[in-house]
């Protein structure tokens, strides 16, 4: 049963996460009442760290991914090394959070390129489910979502992370485009959501993380809420502690790319071969390593401009 509730008029916070790195804006019906439709994601999965609705805002419905908090004192890159001492808690939070994570991925994916003085071409394709912006929730939604047995698990927020947040704990959400009839990965587009994952990690430095058949819409990225985005302060602690760590990082994707091919049973010769040995998973040597894959048919190229 759909509800209508409103949002009550707050002050605008600007791009999110603020500084100097890759930000996204707030959407451009801030106090529009939102009618809560239905739940679109598994009601199962209460353990994850958001949850989407189908909404309609100005008589336009959309997708809204609404965020759990989180600590970064949860995160073993934080509090499992010293990162924890020379990283302020209200930094840390915008690169361990999964709200500011999604923020600084679409920031970078709506600008096309890395940074102004990137010599890289701005990139066009759209790689991931178009995002309208972010939203921070009034307080009679975050009753509405609270009554339909909602934990936004605030009670993370200890007093240490409340003062970073400077107090404000009004519930996040991202508004992204709402897909009627969504297409799953198949042998037809498995070669296009390769090369979305491949321009995210080799010309946005956006690197998922979670990479898996349920996080995509068609051959389309729908979920980077476990993505770092470069200039990344994790990542740049591992690369002063040992570029091996890091790099593993950065070629997570590719593994976990062509796993999920397997896992899939997906009907393809596309091959995501590690490009170095710090890439080749764990558990031992890939079964398909050193064979000799036949040829593929030529494909166009993604035009960069």
């Amino acid at each position: 049963m759909s509800k209508a509730r409103g949002n009550s008029s707050h002050p605008s916070k600007g791009p999110l996460p603020p500084g100097d790195g890759p930000n996204l804006h707030e959407f451009r019906y801030p106090n529009v009442p939102i009618k809560w439709i239905k739940r679109l994601d598994d009601e199962g999965r209460e353990g994850n760290q958001a949850f989407i609705y189908r909404v309609r805002i100005a008589a336009q419905d959309y997708a809204l991914k609404v965020f759990k908090f989180s600590n970064p004192k949860s995160n073993p890159f934080y509090w499992g090394t010293r990162l924890q001492n020379e990283l302020p808690m209200k930094k840390a939070i915008f690169y361990t959070d999964p709200f500011y994570a999604e923020c600084r991925a679409y920031g970078r994916i709506e600008d096309g390129r890395v940074d102004g003085h990137s010599k890289s071409p701005r990139i066009r394709q759209q790689t991931a489910v178009k995002c309208y912006g972010y939203l921070l929730l009034g307080d009679r939604d975050e009753r509405w979502l609270m009554s339909q047995g909602h934990d936004f698990e605030a009670d993370l927020l200890d007093s240490e992370v409340r003062e970073a947040l400077e107090g404000d704990t009004r519930v996040r959400a991202i508004v992204k485009h709402l897909d009627e009839s969504p297409e799953p990965l198949h042998a037809g587009n498995i070669g296009r959501a390769w090369e979305s994952v491949r321009l995210l990690n080799n010309y946005l430095k956006i690197y998922n993380m979670d990479i898996k058949a349920n996080n995509f819409i068609g051959f389309r990225l729908a979920d980077f809420g476990s993505s770092w985005t470069e200039p990344h302060e994790i990542l740049q602690y591992l690369d002063k502690e040992g570029k091996d760590i890091a790099n593993q990082k950065r070629g997570r994707d590719t593994q976990n790319f062509n796993d999920m091919i397997e896992e899939e049973q997906i009907p393809t010769r596309l091959r995501v071969v590690p490009t170095s040995r710090h890439q080749l998973r764990s558990k031992g040597e890939a079964p398909w390593a050193g064979r000799v894959l036949p040829k593929r048919r030529k494909r166009n190229t993604i035009k960069l401009d």
